[in-house]
């Protein structure tokens, strides 16, 4: 394995600390990728049609529309405000909530 095999393994254990220290991160990612996977089967059912109406055309332009829309919000949860607190407040606000329930 080389150098650079052991940093990209390092950062992806170091991901997935954060993501289990900030439950409502998790809960969002399960959400989007959820989404993902029913737009990406209506779209395989869209492809696997010979005609499509006007509503049909409409429904998939809504849907790239929207994967659109994931991929920009996956990309801002990647761009880590540079005040730090900013996320260490969100991750106790939601532990407080879910210890409150």
């Amino acid at each position: 394995m080389s150098r650079g095999e052991i940093e990209v393994t390092g950062q992806g254990q170091s991901n997935e600390r954060m993501i289990e220290e900030m439950p409502y991160i998790k809960e969002q990612l399960s959400g989007l990728r959820q989404e993902i996977s029913d737009l990406q089967n209506m779209n395989v059912r869209y492809t696997g049609k010979r005609m499509h109406s006007e509503v049909d055309k409409t429904a998939l332009e809504l849907r790239t529309n929207r994967l659109r829309e994931i991929k920009q919000e996956l990309s801002r949860m990647l761009d880590r405000p540079q005040d730090s607190t900013v996320w260490w407040e969100k991750s106790r606000r939601s532990s407080r909530a879910v210890i409150a329930k």
